[in-house]
Order: C-alpha cells, then structure tokens, then sequence
C-alpha cells in the first residue's frame, strides 16, 4: 500500500474551528458573527493539527443571548484506518470542553433556542447599565455557587483556551464555600425590542472572573506596660492560625485580595472600547466593596496589560490627590552609596496606593509613568527629542528631575528583580539595569501617547484580550508582585 500523505489529511485546527454567534429565525439560525479560534494547541495538540479529514469544518454555534452551544462537524472525506493510523476522534476530544447538550441533532438544537422567553435574562443581577455610541450595554454579576452561572461558565469556557494564552478551566466540581470566592462578571448588547422581535434582545460580548484570597495582614500586640523590675517583652507579630472554611463565618466578610482572573472580549467586539468600559466597571465594583484591600490580576498577557495601564493611569489622573504628587528635587543624590529613600515621599504614595486599591508594584508603575510624563520630552534621553534642550526652561533643574526618576524606575527594577540580579556582577547588573530601565521608559511613552491620542478624541483601544498566560514583552517580568496565600514566585526577571 503507498505511504498516506498526511499533508493532504491534515487540516490546520484554528481554520477548521468556525464559532458563530446566532439567532434563531422562521425556518432556521441567523448567523450574527463567526470567527475563528486566536489558538487551539491545548485542545488539538502543540501542532494544531488535526489529521483524517478533507474539507473539514467544526462548527461551534452559540446562541447570542444564553450561550447554548450546538456542535456540528462536516467533512468532503474522511481517512480510512490503516494499521494504527486514524482519524482524529473530534468527538472524543470535544466532550472534555463542552457539555453534552451540545453534541445532540442540529434540528434538536435549533427547535431548542426557539424556546427560549424573549424576556429572557441573563444570570445573577444586573450590576450595571451602559450606554454609548446610541447602544445599550449591560453587565450582570453572579456568585460561580449559583447553578445557572454555572451553567453558563460550562458552556462557554471552551473559549477560554482559544483566546487567552495557557487559560485553564474553573474547577466548577469545588465545594460550595470554595465556588463562592469565585464572582463572574458577564458584558452584554441589549439591542432594542424592534432589533429583535420575538427573541432576547441580549448578545453575549464577554466575561471576566474574579477571584477572593484572604488578604492576610499580620497582627502586631501591642507592647506590654514597663516595668521598672523587668525588661519590657519583645515585640513579635501575632500569626494566624485557622484553615478555611471558619465555622460560622462567610468568607465574603474577611478582607481580601480580589483577583481578575480570566478577562475575554470576543473578537467581534474588539478595539470598540468594550475591553476598558468592562475593566473599569469591575474595578469600580471592587473599589467600592470595603471587604476588598486590593485589587490584582493574575499573569496578565500583554493586551491586556496595555488595557490595565492605560485605564488605571486615566483613573488616577482625575484625582487631584494624585496629580500632586512630584518627586522632591532636593533629594541629595551621592555618587557612590545607595539611592535616596525619598525621591517622593513613600507614605503620600501608600495612602494613595490603599485608596485606590491597586498592587504595590502596579501603583509603583503608575506612579513612575505619570511622573515620566511631567518631564519634558526633549530631556528624555531614550525618546524621540522633539525640541532642543536649549529651549527647555530652567534646564538643569528638570536634567535632575529625570535623573531622579531614572533612579527611581532603576529601585522597583531592582527590588523586583533582585534574585536574578544577585547573579550578575557589578558591572554587569549595572549594564542589565540600563537596559532594563531603556526598554521601560519607551514603555511607558507608547502608553503616554496612546493615553494622550485617546484624550484628543482619536480613540486608542487595546486588543482587550485576556487576562491569562502570554508575557509583557518588555525587558521586566510581567507577575503581579503579591503572591496570593503564601505562594512564593518562581520567576526571574527576563532581560532583552
């Protein structure tokens, strides 16, 4: 027998997979949006491949407003088995990502979505209402506990290894008091009853889940009374020692740290501003919840560390608190020894930090991209000069600004990154350190600039993709700095 040539069996598994939203019609679906899977290799393989098949389409089809999924496959040819050699078995792969109600008949399934009320919502409560652009948007919250959250995570969260780089399911098979910690966030198109006669006029844009840690602050006794005949105890901080759940006692009411964990605009609505309305609605519900002490993200990818900036950077520039601050230009910088302690003052920049509930080295950032942004441009060393040096006012003064913020920028580098620099010899952490600095400096003026193009009506929005997996492509490692409950970072800081 010839050898198979797998090439004329194979078929790229991001092409093959077509995702539609619908709505159903008289006499059958209308398609509203397809698109294709961004990745596919953890669910077909690192080669993202499928092999067996000619003229092969998996369609994945949603209905707009309650997700219910419908799977069909077609094919021109199929292989037959030879030996060990065979097809791809799509169904059995397919069944670890979707709930069985999708792999029912194609007429089932379109009679199915008919039958849902045209006052259907969908579940949890509604959080918040927007409006723009003559749309309506609305976003629903619910606690992962609640069954119909449930069932609606399940039938999506096949997307999430599609469009968030190394994304991972929720383990929904948790106990109750673990699921509660999970709140789900859901972003919808309302359209109008006229849009959508005889159906929900609700069309699922994206979601995003939240995760409560225990924010665990160490207690500190106060110190006992003085005796003249005793010498007064050392000062320890108290521990706490308790395993979750507590008896009598809701986790909801302990601080805590909440965590953005899976964020996903689907395709369709991207660059449309959707990503950052969605962002700064859960932040804002956070920022208002006294039990949240801060609010991080976990891993985030590039998308959507560009959309974190951006939209915290604006939110802090409308707080007069905030635009006050400046670095203290009669910090006295020594040629050799450590870096001065107060280039600003660091409880003026905690209160700050603890208002606005943002991370340690997040608010560090922020802070450093605003102050970059009160230097002139033509003093910047590492930026395009767009007048001479000459024509900047009381030049020396602002030459020492900028040398002030470089050192600055080089003391949260170095502390976030200082195992991988205690590697390195002096010089060498000093050459890396530079380099560092450089690549966070360009940084944060793309971001600047942006911000600024967004300010004059140009419109900037980030690809608002995830939240999960893919790393900042500068030369810094990407992690939040606060490792949640304990667990101790792994990572190094990564210089280009």
């Amino acid at each position: 027998m010839a050898a198979v040539d797998v090439a004329d069996w194979s078929a790229d598994s991001n092409d093959a997979v077509h995702i539609s939203l619908i709505n159903p019609v008289e006499g059958g679906v209308k398609p509203l949006h397809t698109f294709h899977p961004k990745m596919s290799y953890s669910i077909f393989g690192d080669e993202e491949s499928i092999f067996g098949y000619q003229g092969l389409k998996i369609n994945l089809k949603y209905n707009a407003s309650d997700m219910r999924p419908g799977l069909q496959i077609t094919y021109s040819k199929k292989f037959k088995t030879v030996g060990e050699t065979s097809p791809t078995d799509l169904k059995a792969i397919l069944e670890n990502y979707l709930p069985k109600t999708a792999f029912g008949k194609t007429s089932d399934y379109e009679t199915s979505i008919t039958q849902i009320a045209p006052d259907w919502n969908p579940p949890g409560e509604l959080y918040r209402t927007i409006e723009s652009g003559g749309q309506m948007f609305e976003i629903w919250k619910g606690c992962l506990a609640d069954l119909a959250v449930q069932q609606l995570v399940k039938r999506i969260q096949i997307l999430v290894p599609m469009f968030i780089e190394g994304g991972t399911f929720i383990e929904l098979k948790d106990p109750e008091w673990s699921l509660e910690r999970w709140t789900v966030f859901f972003l919808y198109n309302k359209r109008s009853p006229e849009a959508a006669p005889g159906i929900s006029p609700y069309v699922f844009m994206g979601y995003s889940t939240v995760y409560r840690y225990f924010y665990y602050q160490p207690l500190t006794p106060p110190i006992s009374p003085s005796n003249s005949s005793k010498k007064a105890p050392i000062k320890r901080p108290a521990t706490l020692d308790f395993q979750l759940p507590i008896s009598g006692v809701s986790f909801s009411d302990l601080p805590c740290r909440s965590r953005i964990s899976q964020f996903l605009i689907l395709p369709p609505f991207q660059g449309g501003g959707h990503g950052a309305r969605f962002y700064n609605a859960i932040f804002d519900f956070y920022l208002a919840e006294p039990q949240t002490l801060e609010i991080t993200v976990e891993d985030p990818n590039e998308a959507f560390d560009d959309l974190r900036d951006l939209n915290d950077l604006a939110r802090l520039r409308n707080d007069p608190e905030f635009t006050n601050l400046r670095m203290n230009s009669n910090v006295t910088v020594r040629s050799k020894g450590p870096a001065p302690k107060d280039i600003v003052d660091p409880e003026q920049v905690d209160k700050l930090r603890k208002k606005f509930k943002i991370a340690p080295r997040q608010f560090s950032r922020l802070v450093e991209m605003y102050l970059l942004s009160l230097i002139p441009k033509a003093v910047r060393q590492s930026l395009l000069v767009e007048q001479p040096k000459s024509k900047v006012p009381d030049l020396p003064a602002r030459e020492h600004e900028y040398h002030l913020w470089k050192l600055l920028a080089k003391q949260r580098l170095t502390r976030h990154n200082k195992d991988a620099l205690a590697q390195l010899d002096r010089a060498e952490r000093i050459d890396k350190l530079d380099q560092a600095l450089g690549g966070v400096e360009a940084d944060y003026a793309r971001l600047l600039r942006s911000l600024d193009e967004k300010n004059d009506g140009k419109g900037v929005d980030s690809v608002n993709r995830a939240a999960s997996g893919t790393k900042r492509s500068s030369p810094e490692d990407d992690e939040d700095e606060d490792e949640d409950e304990g667990e101790p970072s792994t990572k190094k800081v990564k210089f280009a």
